[in-house]
C-alpha cells in the first residue's frame, strides 16, 4: 500500500470517529415524564450519566404547557401562565392519557384545572379545547408528545448533538389503553423508543447501579410517592455465576415482584386538599363581600393551586408559613397562616391509605413485613414529614433508608437501561425482570372427543399477574378446526375482553400431511405471544404441529444392526491380522541373531497389518418427527384509542406548522433584542472617553441622532414591525458605529504594536552585534546567516517604523489612519520569524563539539611535535578499547545559549525588555 493510500486511509477513519453522526447514534437518553415535572439523563460514550439541564439551567422541568392560538410555552414559562390563562394551559396530562370522558378520572381533572375538556368520539375519546383556528382540539397524546419533544429538543440544545434514542418510564400501573397512548405520543414525539420502564423497575435499577449482593436473594420494597399516585414496588436482588462467550461473569439479578398502586395518595391530592383550606378561608372571611363565588372564578382557582403547592413544599421542611395571594377574587387581596399541624390534619386520612398500600404490596407478593430487608423512599411526595412518620411505625425507623437520590433516581435508573442496550456502552451487568401488573387469560373452546361431543368452554391463565415484559410465551392446544380466541384482561375482581384473535387454515394444514404417517390427527395448534417493549399484549404467530411418524426408521434400524456386525467382523479380522503380525516379527529376531551385520545394512522386510476400512456410522433417526405449519393469525384489538394514520398525519403536520410559528417568532424576538440592546449600547458608547478621543461634535451628534431616533422608530412600529425592518433599522446603527469604534481601537492599539515592534528588531540587532563580536567569520560562514542583510533590513524597519510614528503623530483622531494594526502585527510576524530563524542558525555555531586533548602527566620531559600528522605516524595504531577511551577524554563545551535571542511572545499589556543582557 502507497503512503498516501495509508494516509487517506487514517484521515478517513479519523473523520468516521470524530464525526457528529457517530454520537448520533452512540449517546441515548433516559426520560422520567412525571404527571407534576419531567427529567432528562444522558449517557454519552466517555462521560459519566447525567441529569441534562434545561433552559433555565434547572434539572427537571415542570409538565405543564400553554396555547394561545398558535403560539406555545413550556415549563417554568406555562406554570407561570396558569394563573393568567387557567383555559389555555394543561398540567398533568399523563394522568389522563387514555381516559374516557366519563371516566372518574376525567371528572376530577375536570373538577381540579379549569383546561376545557370535550367529548371527541361517542367511545367517548376526551381531548382539549383551546378555541383553536378551524375548531381543531388536541388530544392528549398530543399534548404529551409536544412536551417530550420539547425534552428532546432542550437536550439537543445542551448537549450540542442529535439525539433520538430513550428509554421512558411510565407508572407501573398503566394498563393496555394507557400504554397505547403513550406509544402514540412517542412516535408523534419523533423519539426513537428503546422501550418503556416501569418508574419502580427504573428506581430498583437506579439502587442495584452502585451495591454488590450476595448469591442469596435479599427483598426491598421502594416507596415512590409522586404527584399522581404512589406506588410501592416490591423487587429481590441477588447476584449470579452467567457464563458469556465462555467466561463466567459476576451478574446482578434485579426482579420487579409486584407492586400496589393508588391513585388517591400523592403530592397532587395534597395540593387540591390545601387548595380547599385556603379558599374556605377566603369564603368566611371575604365571601360576604364578593359579587360572585370564588369557585367560579378559574384564574382565582388556579393561582390558589399554585400556591398550595408552594406551601406544601415549604411545610415540608418549616413548621408553618403564610399563603399570600394578591389581587385572588374581584381585586381583593388574600393572606393567612398555615402550620405543619393544620396541613398534617388535613392529610391524616392519606396515612392509611398508605398503610392499606403496603399491605397490598406484600399481600400481592405473597411476602411479610420482616421478608422486606429496607424500606428506600423516593419520590417528590415522600419528603412530607407525615408520610415519613407513617412508614415508621410499619417498618420501624431502622429499615427506612434514603440511600437513593429520591427525585433522580428513576431517571437515573432509565438512563442506565438505555445505556446497557447499546454497545457502545460498558456497564455494570444488570439483568432486570420488569413485570406487567395485570393478568391476561385467553377464552376459547376446546373440541370434544367422539361425534356427538360438544365443544367445552376453556379460560386459559396465560399471563398470571405480574408475568415478564419483553419475553416470548406460547400455549397449546389440540383441535383439528379453526377456532378464534377472545383475550380477556384483569380489571378489579374480573376480566373483561380486549382483544380477538382468529386462527386458520388448521384443516389446510392436516391435508398436507400424509395420514398414514400421523400418529394423531388431531394436531398441536401453539400459539404465541408476548408483551412487547412498550408492555403491550399482542398476538402475531401460530402453528399447528403434527407428530409423523418416520417412514425410513425400520430401514434405519436393519442399516445400523448391519453396521454393528460390520464392526465385529472389522475388528475381528484386525486382531488376526495383529497376531499374524506379532509371529513374523519373532522369526526375523531369531534370524537376525545370526547376522547382525546383514540385517543392520538392509532394510527389514516384516509388513505391518493393512488397516481396514469402515463407512461411517448411519446417521441418528427418530421413530417419531415434529412438522410444523405455520397458520394464520388475525389480532384485533377492541376499542382500541389507537391513533389512525390520518390522525397521525393531521398531528405532525399541525406540530410542523406550530414549530415554524415558533422560530418565526423566536427570529423576530433576537431581531427585537438585538436592536433594543444595541439602542442602548449605542447611548453609552459615544459618551465614552475613547470615542470623544477620536471623534469630533459633528460625528458624536450624527450617532446620538440615529440612535434617538431608531428608538422612537422601535416604540411606535417595534410590535408590528418585520424582521428584515428590524434587521434594517440595526444595520444602519452599525455602519455609524463600526468605523468609530475602529478607530478607537486603533488609536490605542497603534502606538503599543509600533513599541513591540521595536522591542523585535532590538532583540535582532543586539543578537547580530554578539554574533560579530564572539565568533569568526569562518564560523559564521558555515551556517546561513548574512550580516549584511541583517544591518539592511535593521535600518529598513527602523525607517519604516519612523515613518509610521510621523504619520500616526500628523494624523487627525477623528479621520479614519492610513494604515492598521494588522499592517504592524504583519511586520512584527516578519520580524520575529527571523528573530527566530537567526537564533536556530546560532545554535548551530555554539553546538559543534570542541576537542580538548588532556596533557600527559609527564609532558614537560617529552617534546611535542610541531605537527600532529607526524606525531600520528610515530604512534602505534589505537586499539577499539583506547579509541573509547579518547572519545571518553574528550570534552564537549555545552554552548550556555543566549535566552534573548530566542523568539518571545508579545504581551500588549506588558512593557519590559524582551529580553534578558548576556
Amino acid at each position: 500500500m502507497k503512503l498516501s493510500s495509508i494516509t487517506s486511509f487514517l484521515a478517513s477513519a479519523f473523520l468516521f470517529v470524530n464525526n457528529n453522526n457517530f454520537s448520533v447514534q452512540a449517546a441515548v437518553l433516559g426520560i422520567d415524564y412525571g404527571a407534576d415535572s419531567f427529567k432528562v439523563a444522558i449517557a454519552n460514550p466517555g462521560r459519566s450519566m447525567d441529569i441534562v439541564l434545561n433552559r433555565d439551567s434547572k434539572r427537571k422541568t415542570p409538565s405543564a404547557i400553554t396555547i394561545k392560538g398558535t403560539e406555545r410555552s413550556f415549563g417554568t414559562d406555562a406554570v407561570n401562565l396558569s394563573g393568567r390563562y387557567p383555559d389555555k394551559t394543561v398540567l398533568e396530562a399523563k394522568t389522563i392519557l387514555g381516559a374516557l370522558y366519563n371516566d372518574t378520572v376525567t371528572k376530577n381533572y375536570m373538577k381540579k384545572y379549569g383546561t376545557n375538556i370535550v367529548k371527541l368520539t361517542d367511545k367517548g375519546e376526551i381531548g382539549f379545547d383551546f378555541d383553536l383556528e378551524n375548531q381543531r382540539i388536541l388530544r392528549p397524546q398530543e399534548i404529551v408528545a409536544m412536551q417530550l419533544k420539547y425534552a428532546i429538543e432542550v437536550a439537543k440544545e445542551t448537549e450540542g448533538i442529535n439525539l433520538k434514542d430513550a428509554i421512558i418510564t411510565v407508572p407501573s400501573y398503566f394498563d393496555q389503553t394507557e400504554r397505547q397512548a403513550m406509544k402514540d405520543a412517542i412516535e408523534l414525539s419523533g423519539i426513537n423508543p428503546l422501550g418503556l420502564l416501569n418508574d419502580g423497575s427504573a428506581v430498583a435499577l437506579n439502587y442495584a447501579m452502585g451495591r454488590t449482593f450476595a448469591p442469596e436473594p435479599v427483598v426491598h420494597m421502594f416507596v415512590d410517592m409522586g404527584a399522581a399516585s404512589t406506588v410501592i414496588t416490591v423487587a429481590s436482588f441477588k447476584s449470579k455465576l452467567i457464563k458469556n462467550n465462555g467466561v463466567s461473569k459476576n451478574t446482578t439479578i434485579v426482579n420487579n415482584m409486584g407492586y400496589s398502586v393508588d391513585n388517591t395518595l400523592g403530592g397532587s391530592e395534597m395540593d387540591s386538599r390545601l387548595r380547599e383550606l385556603i379558599i374556605d378561608h377566603f369564603e368566611k372571611t371575604k365571601g360576604k363581600s364578593t359579587k360572585s363565588p370564588i369557585r367560579n372564578n378559574k384564574r382565582a382557582m388556579a393561582r390558589a393551586l399554585k400556591e398550595a403547592n408552594r406551601v406544601k413544599t415549604i411545610l415540608s421542611v418549616n413548621s408553618e408559613t403564610s399563603a399570600s395571594l394578591e389581587s385572588l377574587h374581584e381585586d381583593i387581596d388574600f393572606s393567612m397562616k398555615i402550620t405543619r399541624q393544620d396541613f398534617e390534619k388535613l392529610v391524616e386520612d392519606l396515612g392509611s391509605h398508605l398503610v392499606k398500600l403496603v399491605d397490598d404490596a406484600l399481600k400481592a407478593t405473597e411476602l411479610k413485613n420482616e421478608s422486606i430487608s429496607s424500606v428506600v423512599v423516593a419520590g417528590g411526595g415522600a419528603r412530607v414529614p407525615y408520610m415519613q412518620l407513617r412508614l415508621s411505625d410499619i417498618f420501624g425507623p431502622a429499615r427506612i433508608s434514603k440511600a437513593i437520590n429520591s427525585d433522580e433516581a428513576c431517571v437515573m435508573g432509565s438512563v442506565f437501561k438505555a445505556a446497557s442496550l447499546s454497545s457502545q456502552f460498558r456497564v455494570k451487568d444488570i439483568r432486570l425482570r420488569d413485570s406487567y401488573g395485570y393478568a391476561v387469560r385467553a377464552v376459547y373452546s376446546e373440541e370434544g372427543s367422539g361425534y356427538f361431543a360438544k365443544e367445552k368452554p376453556t379460560k386459559n391463565l396465560i399471563m398470571p399477574k405480574f408475568s415478564t415484559i419483553g419475553v416470548r410465551k406460547s400455549f397449546l392446544d389440540t383441535r383439528k378446526t379453526d377456532f378464534t380466541i377472545d383475550f380477556e384482561v384483569e380489571s378489579g375482581s374480573d376480566f373483561v375482553k380486549f382483544a380477538t384473535a382468529s386462527i386458520t387454515g388448521i384443516p389446510e394444514a392436516i391435508k398436507q400431511m400424509d395420514k398414514s404417517l400421523t400418529v394423531d390427527p388431531k394436531p398441536q395448534i401453539e400459539v404465541g405471544y408476548w408483551f412487547d417493549k412498550y408492555g403491550i399484549f399482542e398476538t402475531q404467530s401460530a402453528y399447528a404441529i403434527f407428530n409423523l411418524t418416520n417412514p425410513g426408521y425400520d430401514a434405519y434400524l436393519l442399516d445400523l444392526m448391519k453396521w454393528n456386525e460390520e464392526q465385529v467382523q472389522i475388528r475381528k479380522a484386525q486382531s488376526e491380522a495383529s497376531s499374524k503380525s506379532k509371529s513374523s516379527g519373532s522369526e526375523d529376531s531369531t534370524q537376525g541373531n545370526e547376522s547382525v551385520s546383514s540385517s543392520s545394512s538392509e532394510p527389514s522386510n516384516s509388513t505391518k497389518p493393512a488397516p481396514v476400512k469402515s463407512r461411517p456410522m448411519p446417521k441418528t433417526q427418530q421413530k417419531y418427527e415434529i412438522r410444523r405449519v405455520a397458520l394464520k393469525v388475525q389480532y384485533n384489538l377492541l376499542n382500541s384509542n389507537e391513533l389512525t394514520k390520518e390522525e397521525k398525519k393531521s398531528a405532525l403536520d399541525y406540530v410542523k406548522s406550530l414549530e415554524k410559528l415558533d422560530r418565526e417568532r423566536a427570529a423576530l424576538a433576537d431581531a427585537k433584542n438585538s436592536l433594543e440592546s444595541f439602542i442602548y449600547k449605542l447611548k453609552y458608547f459615544v459618551e465614552g472617553a475613547r470615542v470623544i478621543a477620536v471623534t469630533d461634535e459633528k460625528q458624536r451628534n450624527e450617532i446620538i441622532n440615529a440612535y434617538k431616533q431608531a428608538a422612537d422608530w422601535y416604540e411606535d412600529k417595534g410590535d408590528q414591525a418585520t424582521i428584515k425592518q428590524l434587521q434594517d433599522q440595526l444595520k444602519k446603527l452599525k455602519d455609524l458605529h463600526e468605523p468609530v469604534h475602529l478607530r478607537s481601537q486603533e488609536y490605542e492599539s497603534i502606538p503599543e504594536k509600533l513599541e513591540d515592534l521595536k522591542q523585535v528588531i532590538g532583540s535582532i540587532s543586539e543578537l547580530a552585534k554578539k554574533i560579530e563580536t564572539n565568533y569568526p567569520q569562518e564560523e559564521i560562514k558555515l551556517v546561513d546567516i548574512n550580516i549584511e542583510k541583517i544591518s539592511k533590513n535593521i535600518a529598513d524597519t527602523k525607517k519604516w517604523i519612523a515613518d509610521h510614528e510621523s504619520k500616526y503623530e500628523k494624523s487627525e483622531p477623528h479621520k479614519s489612519q492610513t494604515f492598521t494594526t494588522k499592517d504592524i502585527e504583519e511586520k512584527i510576524k516578519e520580524q520575529t520569524n527571523m528573530l527566530a530563524k537567526l537564533t536556530r542558525e546560532v545554535i548551530k555555531i555554539v553546538a559543534k563539539p570542541k576537542a580538548v586533548v588532556k596533557p600527559e602527566s609527564d609532558s614537560s620531559s617529552e617534546t611535542v611535535e610541531s605537527s600532529p600528522e607526524k606525531q600520528a605516524s610515530k604512534e602505534p595504531k589505537p586499539s577499539a578499547a583506547a579509541d573509547k577511551k579518547e572519545s571518553d577524554d574528550l570534552e564537549l563545551e555545552e554552548p550556555k545559549l543566549d535566552q534573548s535571542s530566542l523568539p518571545v511572545k508579545l504581551d500588549d499589556d506588558k512593557k519590559e525588555p524582551a529580553h534578558d543582557e548576556l
